[in-house]
């Protein structure tokens, strides 16, 4: 009754606000007598437990926004459709698993909101929405769209993110008015060619899609690189149906020979030994019987020194052959080895085992396949074969060679990227590099090749990745050192570092070998049939060394010629362990000794090999290297390293059957022994991707019936267990029933910078700590600080987080800047929007200002205008960073005079209303940044969260210096071996 007073209502507001004071409403159904509001535009019954529509509510003609979202709808009456006069029609957040197709009566309609939702499908009638200017689809379950979408031609928004779309219809291409195009989170691997067409397009999104990776490159350098990929396809376009196969197993076994009868060849008796690699094209039939697969077929050589090496070109996508020969035995073929290795590399890969034999007196297979398959799965062992590579002499054929051949296509045709298509110019671009016939070219020589074809920029750059992943040629662009040779024939340069390794003079001076030597050696190789290779690659192929962690160049004193260096190649260091050890049996004075064990495993949690991890660790901790100074003074062997950092500590490396065991001695030798362990997980799970590094410590006194050190505690686990109340961890070793105390076990490793990352504030916090025990300190000079090496190393420490907490933003520009106002009198300009800064760059090698380290001191500062809104953004990073610079100030010559001064920052921040006085005060004021930091009214937000707000505040200044010099002062972008970005002073370049 009392609605029938209200029939003039335009308005009518049921709805909730949940951002706004008051109580939500918690309407479960709708009145009969609703209807009686005849005149009604606008209805919100938004956020409340409405499960269905009444059919009556057809009744309100004249409504043009219905908002419904946030209730529990999980359907729509056909009636809805007589609402003909919609414009606005929010149905998002509710249950809805269709749509009736009478919703295409509502064609007036511009903006529908069916968001987060349960949808599976779209009517084919929704084309007749032909008025709609938006259109919500996000967080639902469709799995395709109905090409009729094609007719929503005023479209300007399409928001598809999170749903499973695996493909799109070509008739996208029909939007012709689109702006925006929302599909992050889907199923896409590959886009249609049509959306190139669309030419008012400023938006796409494809993050979280498996795309296939010549459109993930092309994504990530925007949409014009995209609509200009798919425009190219769109022209003319090649499928290729190509990928590796790589053929591993001991030396002498047949993988050559297998190899030819593969390809065709003919036979030859007494095949001499291969050396490092050879590559062959093979051609097997398409299991869908339409066209043929061409396999790029890599012959690996077996030597156990070459094994390090070559897992470098163990990738995907590739079919795996494991050979071996049966009158040896699987056993001494090492089967389970060779595959357990490749698993390892390649945890998705997939594998043929083939027996081979060269004539008919030879033994049959004897292996057990149901062990291999049992420990491996049939996801990897794809099949077992028996061969003969050599012919027959009657019927000219090599037996069973023609079932291995269907085997092997059948495996290839089920590898990712088989079957993908590239524009027709880059195939015709490979045809011209293999036309020169030569085993490598400049990079600026395949450019101009490139250019030929019409493919530049960009393109030329990404259709190189695509051959050097499909095993045509080897770029590695990525680096500054080596990205100016493109290496045409890749087996060639695999075959002259395996020169190096098989070489009798080197492997006699434990891996020590100068220039010139190995110049002559791959001028002239030592092998029959091995032609040499031009002097002016030689230096590439040492650097190429470097690269791949086989060697480094040591200092010898009594050999200082720059054009002739002594280089060290690890896979041929001593087996022996040098005695003495510069470690003693005791603990020096004044240093404390802690131990971290780096256990490797394989996916089911079991004692795994990282083959030539050793030796890569002794290549990439040689800045460590006792010898760094003078090689004499080195001590390393195959198992084992002293490693010194200064006041950081030393530290001694020993691997013991699969562990890399690493004890530290140093007055804080939690961050020298964090780093060494950070290292290593990082190694073994980036190069092994099928291994993981399990960080547990050993047992202590007492220990029961063993002597210390031989049970072994993962940190997690005892970190669960104190977290659980227990204070005590029972020891792991059978036979000792002694248990453990939690505690003492976490005190002798790094157990806080093993935890989970550090947020944002909390990091402040632990920089606010040590800026107070500066401040303590009777002197804060170099000479003052000299003396407290614990200080230092929780320095170095501060640094290393700071650095690696904004690494994604270092992609973009530098980090390390200290800030200071270039004028003067800020309260006389109350209302100012802006202030003039001068900014000082900073190397994040040295930890120095550039002007200290260039010749033009003026290189390197720069006077920005800073507008007050980001400065008041910026705020904490600002506290973060000037007080990281400030830290570094005591051990970095004369660097304070770089800093603010407080009373520069307190006018500063005074004057624009900062929340509080001072930003970093100094690098001085530790008591205000350790109550900014403690403050009730911080932010506490999650670590991503954090990050990603200060990222932003740092890219927004990057923009304002790019504006003044897009050089950055000189300073050069590097990776360090974890592949972090630092930006460094030219003079530092070669460090890394």
């Amino acid at each position: 009754d009392a609605i029938g007073n209200l029939v003039h209502l335009t308005i009518l507001d049921l709805g909730y606000d949940p951002d706004e004071d008051g109580k939500p409403n918690q309407l479960s159904h709708l009145p009969e007598s609703i209807t009686q509001l005849r005149n009604l535009q606008s209805l919100y019954l938004d956020n409340n437990q409405l499960s269905y529509l009444p059919e009556t509510i057809s009744q309100l003609t004249n409504l043009e926004q219905l908002f419904l979202n946030n209730n529990q709808l999980s359907y729509l009456p056909e009636a809805i459709s007589q609402l003909t006069n919609l414009r606005d029609l929010p149905l998002d957040y509710n249950q809805l698993r269709h749509l009736p197709e009478a919703i295409a009566e509502l064609r007036n309609l511009q903006e529908l909101y069916l968001d987060h939702n349960q949808l599976t499908y779209l009517p084919e009638t929704i084309s007749q929405l032909t008025n709609l200017y938006e259109l919500y689809l996000d967080n639902n379950q469709l799995s395709y769209l109905p090409e009729t979408i094609s007719q929503l031609t005023n479209l300007h928004y399409l928001y598809l993110g999170n749903n499973q779309l695996s493909h799109l219809p070509e008739t996208i291409s029909q939007l012709s008015n689109l702006k925006h195009l929302y599909l992050d989170n889907n199923q896409l691997s590959y886009l249609p060619e049509t959306i190139s067409r669309l030419s008012n397009l400023q938006g796409l999104w494809l993050d979280n899609n498996p795309l296939n990776p010549e459109l993930e490159a092309t994504y990530e350098q925007g949409l014009d690189a995209v609509k200009t990929y798919l425009q190219a396809l769109a022209e003319d376009k090649v499928i290729l149906n190509e990928a590796k196969l790589i053929l591993v197993g001991e030396g002498e076994v047949g993988k050559t020979c297998l190899l030819g009868a593969l390809c065709g060849d003919k036979w030859i008796e007494g095949r001499p030994t291969t050396h490092g690699i050879e590559i062959k094209p093979v051609e097997v039939a398409h299991p869908n019987g339409e066209t043929d697969i061409i396999l790029n077929g890599w012959d690996f050589g077996g030597q156990r020194v070459y094994r390090p090496t070559h897992q470098l070109f163990f990738t995907a996508p590739a079919v795996y052959l494991v050979v071996w020969k049966p009158r040896e035995g699987p056993q001494q073929g090492f089967v389970n080895e060779w595959i357990t290795l490749i698993k390892h590399r390649e945890p998705d890969a997939k594998i043929l085992v083939v027996a081979t034999h060269g004539g008919p007196s030879q033994r049959q297979p004897d292996i057990d396949r149901q062990e291999l398959i049992d420990k491996f799965s049939t996801d990897i062992i794809q099949g077992f074969f028996f061969i003969d590579s050599k012919p027959d002499p009657t019927t000219g054929e090599c037996r069973n060679i023609a079932n291995l051949k269907p085997a092997i296509a059948e495996v290839a045709a089920t590898l990712p990227g088989m079957g993908r298509t590239i524009p027709a110019a880059w195939y015709r671009v490979r045809k011209d590099l293999r036309a020169t016939d030569e085993p490598y070219l400049t990079y600026k020589q395949v450019l101009e090749i490139f250019a030929e074809q019409g493919v530049e920029g960009f393109f030329a750059d990404l259709c190189l990745r695509v051959f050097h992943t499909l095993g045509h040629l080897i770029h590695y662009h990525y680096d500054p050192l080596l990205k100016d040779i493109v290496i045409l024939k890749p087996d060639w340069l695999a075959k002259a570092i395996s020169f190096t390794l098989d070489d009798k003079h080197i492997r006699d001076n434990n891996g020590l070998v100068q220039f010139d030597y190995l110049s002559q050696l791959w001028e002239n190789p030592p092998f029959p049939g091995e032609t040499g290779y031009p002097k002016d690659l030689h230096r590439l192929f040492l650097k190429l060394m470097e690269r791949f962690d086989l060697s480094y160049q040591v200092v010898d004193p009594d050999f200082c010629d720059p054009d002739n260096p002594t280089s060290l190649i690890a896979q041929l260091v001593s087996d022996r362990r040098p005695n003495p050890l510069p470690w003693e049996a005791e603990i020096p004075n004044g240093k404390h000794q802690k131990t971290q064990i780096c256990r490797i495993v394989d996916d089911r949690g079991q004692l795994a090999k990282a083959e030539g991890l050793f030796y890569r660790l002794i290549v990439r901790f040689h800045k460590y290297s006792l010898g760094r100074d003078n090689y004499t003074n080195s001590v390393h062997w195959k198992r084992g390293l002293i490693l010194d950092d200064d006041y950081n500590g030393r530290a001694f490396l020993e691997y013991i059957d699969t562990n890399i065991r690493i004890t530290v001695r140093a007055a804080y030798p939690e961050f020298f022994l964090n780093e060494l362990t950070k290292d290593v997980k990082w190694l073994v799970e980036h190069f092994w991707e099928g291994l993981r590094c399990e960080i547990v410590v050993p047992c202590i006194e007492p220990c029961g019936k063993n002597q210390p050190g031989l049970g072994q505690f993962e940190v997690e686990k005892l970190i669960a267990s104190k977290e659980k109340g227990r204070s005590e961890y029972p020891c792991n070793v059978s036979g000792c029933d002694e248990w453990q105390n939690i505690d003492a076990l976490i005190r002798n490793t790094t157990a806080a910078q093993t935890s989970p990352e550090l947020t944002f504030n909390q990091l402040l916090q632990n920089q606010a700590l040590l800026l107070q025990r500066i401040t303590n300190l009777e002197q804060l000079g170099r000479e003052g600080l000299a003396n407290d090496q614990r200080l230092l190393s929780q320095l170095d420490e501060q640094f290393t987080q700071f650095i690696q907490m904004f690494n994604d933003e270092a992609k973009e520009g530098p980090r390390l800047f200290s800030l200071e106002p270039a004028e003067t009198g800020f309260l006389d300009r109350p209302k100012a929007i802006s202030i003039k800064v001068k900014l000082t760059l900073w190397c994040e090698h040295s930890r120095k200002p550039l002007p200290e380290l260039n010749e033009d001191k003026t290189k390197g500062v720069y006077l920005l205008n800073v507008p007050r809104q980001w400065f008041t953004k910026a705020q904490p990073y600002l506290t973060f960073v000037t007080r990281t610079v400030g830290l570094m100030v005591p051990v970095v010559s004369s660097a304070g005079k770089w800093l603010m001064e407080d009373t520069a920052y307190n006018e500063m921040a005074e004057e624009w209303d900062v929340t509080q006085k001072g930003i970093a005060a100094s690098a001085k004021s530790g008591d205000l940044a350790l109550d900014w930091a403690s403050r009730q009214d911080a932010p506490n937000l999650d670590h991503g969260r954090e990050i990603e707000a200060q990222g932003s505040v740092l890219r927004q200044l990057h923009s304002f210096l790019k504006e003044k010099d897009s050089t950055f002062g000189g300073l050069v972008r590097v990776q360090n071996r974890q592949y972090k970005y630092l930006w460094v002073h030219q003079n530092f370049v070669d460090e890394y």
